[in-house]
């Protein structure tokens, strides 16, 4: 942090932060801020911890409403901006953003006016509202900055006043919802004559900032502790430390406003009082003091923003894409007249059967491309078709596992018969293979199920993103889908079933590696020395009839495994893409004079509105930043992923 602030006091970096700041700025006077967190400063601490003093000590100027108990009652957003003498020597003035064309020089009148303010949204009984107040002063004085004044942390409720009882809670909360945000710095204020560990206002940053990244600790009232004590272990964060560290400062003293002290008197007497202390005097110059803590806001919020801006320009684009895209789902508002009404129904059903067709067959579609990471509806389909009878195809898989040598020996003698023994039946092997093949049906109308269920929840997805603005044509499409979807699903599922029951019912085989098998098992087993010992032919006989049923099985299987999903493919899955768009339009020809007089619910009309606004939004601030060149971000020549700022 010390490299950092000795770099941008003695470079150009002081030039730059005007810019950035002035972009950060502009992007919340568009209104950014509603849709894009932006980098800021907040100012937090208990109430009576001298923020007001220290404020007022960074502007140079004594501006501030003063009284007993909370006195900020609404965020007062402070933009400083610096007029440099070379260019043009000025008077400080102000400019409240309710009236922009005003400007202020008398600053008891900007007091006044922040009263006014205050009173005109919270009213006169000391209610603390959380809508700011934007306040920008003009001087050559200041330096280039934008900092939100918070109500103090507030323990009890002022009598006679509308401040709720759990305004401690109320107070904190508000500072919580400001200094969440990660995009925040929080500028904790504490008084160095209480203890640090009791601070209200470094507690709740380290609530949300527990390793003191984006914390500046500023110790105020150090010219009132007890006698002999100090601050310097506060100071040098040897008790609580913070990555950004802390400062100390000396405010006027309350004495000192009722004396109508000047701000710039009390900043010398500041420089004075840090001299001549016999500890502070000892410390680095950067540890102590208003200029001190000025230098150190304006180093630590160039480099923040300067890190944040390109996270932020990706989000206006990203946002405004999403708002474009859903604005085109919305589509135009709705026509008067039938015909065009109709002309509107019709482009829809198009957008929709197109949308579903382009989907199942995968077809890039550049507003899902950046966003969506789901495979496409053809993807989904084939891959339950690949897991289609995944058991039955495994190497370890045998049809006759669950039959023992005597089931097998006991279909043998079963389907005997009176022919000649010796010779294997034909139904003994039509015994045990039939409840396999019978297996192979609940897979096959499961995988027809699961494509059907498929196409039907991206049907009503593609419909609700279509159709959502008119919820009676939507639901008269929906069941006009279902319709189509069950037809083909019943077509379907009786061309599956007759593949099944086919091969159920008429075994035949073509296939040279069942043919060649068929003579390997008897003479195997014949074959042998002299001597050898006569072979079982019951043995015989049980294991080439295992091994045939487990042989035409797998030739079964290998086939349907086909010739399902084809079916399922071609009477579902291509079938309903066809008859839907053809289907839709007779349907809603005949509805026609009903459709004609449909209407557009109010909640869609207002979406459209909000999207509208929010796009001029996002067009605007991606306008402030495309202005200035300096602020695109930049890629390493070597790693495109890589920006570079």
């Amino acid at each position: 942090m010390a490299e950092q602030e000795s770099s941008f006091q003695g470079s150009g970096l002081f030039d730059n932060l005007r810019k950035l700041i002035n972009v950060i700025d502009e992007l919340r006077d568009v209104g950014l801020q509603q849709y894009i967190r932006l980098p800021r400063i907040a100012v937090i601490g208990s109430q009576s911890s001298g923020k007001s003093s220290l404020l007022e000590s960074i502007v140079g100027i004594d501006f501030l409403p003063r009284g007993s108990g909370v006195v900020t009652r609404r965020p007062l957003e402070l933009r400083l901006v610096h007029v440099p003498p070379n260019e043009r020597q000025i008077k400080p003035y102000a400019i409240f953003d309710v009236d922009k064309s005003k400007k202020w020089e008398n600053f008891d009148q900007v007091r006044q006016q922040i009263d006014f303010l205050t009173d005109q949204v919270a009213g006169k009984r000391k209610k603390i509202i959380n809508d700011p107040i934007v306040l920008t002063i003009y001087s050559n004085d200041v330096i280039d900055l934008t900092i939100i004044d918070l109500p103090g942390i507030t323990r009890i409720p002022l009598k006679d006043s509308d401040q709720q009882e759990d305004i401690e809670k109320v107070t904190k909360d508000m500072a919580y919802s400001y200094i969440k945000d990660e995009r925040t710095i929080i500028l904790c204020v504490v008084p160095g004559n209480q203890d640090i560990s009791n601070s209200d206002g470094l507690q709740l940053a380290r609530e949300v900032d527990r390793e003191g990244n984006r914390t500046i600790g500023v110790v105020t009232k150090l010219d009132i502790m007890d006698a002999d004590t100090d601050a310097r272990k506060m100071i040098m964060g040897l008790e609580i430390p913070l990555k950004l560290g802390y400062v100390g400062v000396k405010g006027r003293s309350q004495k000192d406003i009722n004396d109508n002290k000047r701000v710039s008197k009390a900043l010398d007497e500041e420089r004075l009082f840090f001299a001549q202390h016999k500890v502070y005097s000892t410390m680095d110059p950067k540890f102590l003091g208003t200029k001190a803590l000025t230098n150190k806001l304006s180093s630590v919020l160039f480099y923040h923003i300067r890190n944040i801006l390109p996270a932020i320009v990706k989000e206006i684009k990203d946002k405004l894409k999403e708002c474009e895209d859903r604005l085109k789902d919305l589509g135009p508002s709705l026509p008067r007249e039938q015909k065009d009404k109709m002309q509107l129904i019709w482009t829809m059903i198009t957008d929709f059967t197109e949308n579903f067709k382009n989907t199942i067959k995968g077809k890039y579609d550049q507003r899902r491309s950046n966003i969506n990471t789901e495979l496409s509806g053809g993807a989904v389909i084939k891959m339950m078709f690949n897991e289609l009878y995944e058991d039955f195809i495994q190497k370890t898989f045998r049809a006759t596992r669950e039959y023992s040598d005597k089931d097998i020996q006991t279909a043998i003698q079963l389907h005997q018969g009176d022919s000649i023994p010796g010779f294997p039946s034909i139904d003994a092997f039509l015994y045990l293979i039939n409840p396999q093949l019978e297996k192979l049906k609940d897979p096959a109308f499961e995988c027809l199920t699961q494509c059907y269920n498929y196409l039907e929840g991206l049907a009503n997805k593609i419909l609700k993103k279509i159709f959502s603005r008119f919820p009676t044509v939507m639901d008269e499409i929906a069941d006009i889908t279902s319709r189509v979807l069950q037809a083909q699903r019943d077509q379907a599922k009786e061309v599956v079933n007759n593949i099944i029951e086919s091969e159920q019912g008429y075994l035949f085989t073509n296939d040279l590696g069942y043919l060649a098998h068929r003579t390997h098992l008897i003479p195997a087993q014949e074959s042998g020395k002299e001597g050898q010992q006569q072979i079982d032919a019951e043995k015989a006989f049980i294991n080439e009839l295992r091994s045939r049923v487990d042989v035409y099985f797998n030739i079964v299987v290998r086939n349907v495994r086909d010739s399902i999903p084809k079916a399922i493919g071609f009477f579902l899955v291509k079938a309903a893409q066809e008859q839907l768009q053809y289907q839709l339009y007779n349907e809603i020809m005949r509805s026609e004079d009903s459709l004609g007089s449909i209407a557009e619910p109010a909640n869609i009309a207002e979406e459209r509105d909000t999207l509208n606004k929010t796009i001029e939004v996002l067009q605007k601030a991606h306008r402030v930043i495309k202005r200035d060149p300096d602020l695109q971000p930049r890629y390493d020549g070597q790693n495109p992923q890589k920006q570079v700022v």
